[in-house]
């Protein structure tokens, strides 16, 4: 199924106001602790494996754009695409180097890669991004992580980060974005009908609600 040509053209308009704004089921606790010895990267997906509509985003947790994509965008998308299954997201972690007021984003990250290892991926990632405000400033992503996390699973958490076990999986995600030509955050490559498109970071969720519509398979 072909992109509307409209649809593709607000994109390409959206994709050049970012360029120019440059870098910027509950699980039971014997299944969370097999997660932290599980092979492999630790789970950040939110959905289905089987949606028709992959999104994978590549992003900083103190970037601002990728905060206002997460509370504008991915929130609505959570009870319209990926709850019932047409739309699973991919995060990867994309922190950006060496810039103003990104300090924290790798710890951030680190703390991401530990909840999602004993699958709290959804809980921590929301919390990081409605306390934005408050860690960016201050640098106490524990303290955010904690808030929403019981002591045992904020224990272990911190035993992980503390580790540097998981921080491979950062790495790895930040080679991958590297790979794909991923300059600035975020990021986002959506794969549907055997085909990919970046869609701007900065896209409203109106404009990508019809383009995301236009990629489901029709009934």
């Amino acid at each position: 199924m072909r992109v509307s040509r409209a649809v593709l053209a607000l994109f390409a308009v959206t994709a050049l106001a970012v360029a120019a704004a440059g870098a910027s089921g509950k699980q039971t606790r014997s299944h969370a602790r097999a997660m932290e010895t599980e092979p492999g990267p630790p789970d950040k997906t939110l959905g289905s494996r089987s949606a028709p509509i992959v999104m994978e985003v590549f992003s900083d947790y103190s970037c601002p754009v990728c905060r206002s994509f997460y509370l504008n965008v991915v929130r609505p998308m959570l009870d319209d695409y990926i709850s019932n299954g047409k739309v699973y997201l991919i995060h990867r972690d994309f922190p950006l180097k060496g810039v103003v007021g990104h300090e924290h984003s790798r710890e951030a990250a680190q703390y991401v890669n530990a909840a999602a290892r004993i699958g709290k991926f959804a809980e921590v990632d929301a919390a990081l991004y409605d306390k934005w405000d408050v860690w960016t400033r201050n640098g106490n992503v524990d303290g955010v992580v904690a808030g929403v996390l019981p002591p045992k699973d904020m224990k272990r958490v911190r035993e992980m980060v503390e580790s540097g076990k998981l921080d491979s999986y950062i790495d790895s995600d930040y080679a991958l974005g590297s790979s794909k030509g991923v300059r600035s955050t975020p990021t986002i490559y959506v794969t549907a009908n055997g085909r990919t498109d970046m869609v701007p970071g900065n896209v409203s969720y109106s404009l990508l609600k019809r383009y995301l519509d236009e990629q489901l398979p029709r009934r």
